[in-house]
């Protein structure tokens, strides 16, 4: 497989029984305005279309199928209704053959994934026409349309069942197709990954990086757009960071231009490493194991389908997530523990669920003439007891402090939709002396997360270690940025309370520098599996000061030498520190 690439597979798939065709909606050959959603698709079962326009319809999308038989077909369509309050805004047409469909799609009142019955359709020609008509800009949402002469012929919706239908229909072959071996493969694209796979490519080992989206860098993208933060230059090892330099455009503050978060730049410096089989929208689902070791990792590309096995000595986990070390079935953490297990001053005295909450970036630009807004009954309201006069949402508009971050992140990403949406057309609607000129320019669509799940590593560092300056003799990634720890805004709580979306930082902003322990960064329980990222062995607390990008950026360069002694010395992770710890410190000296 070249890198980056991308194939197109037939739409259509057919069994002897009855005619049946499937189209997968990111399959569209001309998507149009519509935008491929792959966050989800370990929640839901498929990346799909969604119509992100800001209130204003988008550009249709068109796409031509094959019919092996002509006549009469029931249609599904496979959506949801994402803001049922009662009846939500993401609605949508299918037009056949230049036919509108009767049906409104995306707002039945169903707020789960389900197939939606769109009744029939005659078709007379053997290729047909699937024009998908957005009709509000608001976040419309369709995974697979299916055709089937048979009335009763509901497609299956549980996500097992589902996959093997769909599996079926599109003609996939029932084993992954061999990529090949590899000595480090890194799951996660963000900086932490690029910074990985870049050190460990450099040091001559053979690397694939997987990244379930079109770009690199996470976080720090042009799809989210926060930047570096921390500091590269007050290390215990002064040469770690240098790879993050090369990497970072100098930006210092959010919700910028697409062209200052360097997506280009990552992407160029990935290509120029010869060792480094970049492998762009490509989702890793699976894992393959012998005893504690995976032996390979599954991942199925984004708009095809398609699905690879990628097989390596050893694998990094920079998901964020910690989506490859989960399916392996590493030990994970996930809330904040409590004060009895871990005696850390800010921890609960009861563990619970709190984590740090999601983000969905946007901003407004003044423009020469005066605009409008709809008034959206279904999204968060506001008064002139409570509003906000923002023209941009950053860091503090963030929500699902208590929502499971993985199982729960489409409903937490919908709900800052619903918070953004109705902010602004508030401001639009009856503020408009001051906001007539002011327009609606970007929000991201791809959520930007702080936490999720932490691998469980042969230390879990936690806030006694920092506050108490602990030095373990593994000590290698010098953390800078102070313990930061968000929690719901007290007066956003009166006024939403259980459904906040401002936070407030307690943020020691006097922190002195600490060196986080090498045997933070791979797992207890999988043998050959390294993190990076966020999702490292850390409590709540201690992620505060270890989660911004410059310090996992730097964790990803300390994992990418580790790989390289292990290559060198056909060991496990953990014995880097058992058995060859002189040489690794000797190798961030060099």
């Amino acid at each position: 497989m070249k890198k980056n690439s991308l194939f197109i597979i037939l739409l259509c798939c057919y069994v002897t029984a009855y005619s049946q065709v499937w189209v997968e909606a990111e399959q569209f050959e001309n998507k149009g305005g519509w935008v491929v959603d792959p966050q989800f698709m370990d929640q839901m079962g498929s990346p799909y279309l969604l119509a992100h326009g800001l209130g204003e319809p988008v550009e249709s999308a068109i796409t031509s199928v094959y019919f092996k038989e002509k006549g009469i077909y029931n249609i599904w369509i496979r959506t949801k209704d994402w803001a049922p309050f009662p009846a939500g805004p993401g609605i949508f047409k299918l037009i056949v053959n230049k036919e509108e469909i009767p049906v409104t799609f995306g707002a039945d009142g169903n707020s789960s994934w389900h197939w939606q019955y769109g009744g029939s359709v005659k078709i007379a020609t053997d290729t047909a026409t699937l024009l998908l008509k957005d009709l509000t800009g608001f976040e419309g949402r369709i995974d697979a349309i299916y055709f089937s002469k048979k009335k009763n012929d509901i497609p299956p919706n549980d996500l097992k069942d589902l996959a093997i239908f769909r599996r079926q229909l599109l003609g996939l072959p029932s084993e992954p197709i061999d990529e090949g071996e590899y000595d480090l493969v890194v799951a996660g694209g963000g900086v932490a990954g690029v910074c990985a796979s870049i050190q460990a490519a450099r040091l001559g080992l053979k690397v694939a990086l997987i990244q379930n989206r079109p770009v690199l860098g996470g976080n720090n993208s042009s799809e989210i757009r926060l930047p570096m933060l921390g500091d590269i230059y007050r290390n215990l090892y002064p040469k770690l960071g240098r790879i993050v330099r090369e990497l970072n455009t100098g930006i210092v503050h959010e919700v910028g231009s697409v062209e200052q978060y360097g997506d280009g730049r990552k992407l160029s410096i990935i290509n120029n490493e010869k060792n480094i089989s970049l492998y762009l929208s490509m989702h890793v689902y699976g894992v393959e194991k012998i005893d504690n070791r995976i032996t390979a990792v599954l991942a199925k590309e984004i708009e095809s389908g398609k699905e690879y096995r990628f097989s390596a000595l050893l694998f990094a986990d920079c998901t964020g997530d910690a989506s490859l070390g989960v399916t392996a079935g590493a030990g994970y953490k996930m809330g904040r523990e409590s004060f009895t297990e871990t005696h850390e001053p800010k921890a609960p005295a009861i563990a619970d669920s709190l984590t740090l909450g999601t983000t969905n970036h946007w901003y407004a630009t003044v423009e020469k003439e005066p605009s409008g807004f709809p008034v959206c009954s279904w999204a968060v309201q506001f008064s002139d007891e409570y509003y906000l006069p923002n023209t941009s949402g950053a860091w503090y508009w963030e929500s699902g402090f208590h929502k499971d971050k993985v199982k729960d992140a489409e409903e937490v990403r919908d709900y800052n939709f619903r918070v953004n949406y109705g902010h602004w057309s508030y401001l639009k609607n009856n503020k408009k002396e001051e906001y007539a000129r002011w327009k609606l320019e970007w929000m991201a669509f791809i959520a930007g997360k702080r936490e999720s799940r932490r691998l469980e590593g042969d230390i879990l560092l936690t806030e006694l270690d920092i506050n108490n300056r602990i030095q373990y003799p593994d000590a290698c990634v010098t953390t800078t940025w102070g313990i930061d720890l968000h929690y719901p805004d007290p007066k956003n709580s009166k006024y939403y309370p259980g459904e906040e979306f401002l936070g407030v930082a307690d943020h020691n902003r006097t922190f002195e520098p600490y060196h986080i322990p090498y045997r933070c960064f791979y797992s207890k329980d999988i043998d050959n599996l390294f993190m990076a990222g966020r999702n490292i062995s850390v409590t709540h607390i201690a992620l505060g000061t270890v989660r911004v990008m410059k310090t996992t950026g730097m964790m990803g360069e300390v994992v990418g030498m580790a790989a390289y002694l292990c290559k060198k010395h056909a060991c496990t992770p953990r014995e880097i520190y058992s058995k060859y710890l002189s040489e690794f410190i000797n190798l961030l000296n060099d």
